[in-house]
């Protein structure tokens, strides 16, 4: 797989495109409308940029799929759920493998882009239910998402880049059994933080 440079690659469009109107406005309509979109540019700049990431791998480990803040956690029928707020001003938007495993991808759904901490939300936003083994990553795509890029099913190792998810709420289920390791307010740094231990 080619590597990303300092910015993903699934920015460049959206950044070329920004650009080229904020160029637009500044020749043929108004300087100040350039400034405003150069602006955008540069903060969509760092939206998409991408950092180094030393992953801290363990089999006996389950790492945090995506930076994120832990807004609730509950327990289920034998099932442990983790909520995860995702926003743009999130560290990194790389979603990364949390175990090696392979990766299957369980439901997908096309959908809008409502706030999904709403009932709404949860029920129309686009969607799509990734599987690592007894892990369940499900990304609700938010108010400022892409499109979420179709994910072939694949062999992953723990830590590598599976999509970028810029905005939004990820559930990540898993069975009450491995040790829950994160608690509600905690910081979610992708192949890093420690989210189960297993027993």
């Amino acid at each position: 797989m080619k590597k990303d440079s300092f910015i993903l690659r699934e920015g460049y469009k959206n950044i070329t495109i920004i650009f080229a109107i904020a160029l637009l406005f500044m020749l043929f309509i108004s300087n100040c409308l350039g400034y405003i979109g150069i602006f955008v540019g540069i903060f969509f700049l760092y939206v998409y940029r991408n950092n180094y990431r030393h992953i801290f791998k363990n089999n006996q480990n389950i790492l945090a799929p995506i930076d994120a803040v832990v807004s609730s956690i509950d327990k289920v029928n034998g099932k442990t759920k983790i909520y995860c707020k995702v926003s743009l001003c999130t560290h990194n938007h790389v979603l990364r493998a949390p175990i090696d495993s392979e990766l299957k991808i369980k439901k997908y759904k096309h959908g809008l882009n409502l706030n999904p901490n709403t009932y709404k939300g949860s029920l129309y936003n686009e969607q799509i239910v990734l599987k690592f083994d007894d892990i369940k990553v499900k990304l609700i795509s938010g108010l400022c998402n892409n499109k979420i890029k179709r994910i072939p099913n694949r062999n992953v190792i723990q830590g590598e880049k599976i999509t970028v998810f810029l905005d939004g709420l990820v559930i990540i289920t898993i069975d009450e059994k491995s040790k829950l390791m994160v608690n509600i307010g905690d910081k979610l740094i992708s192949g890093q933080t420690l989210l189960f231990k297993r027993f």
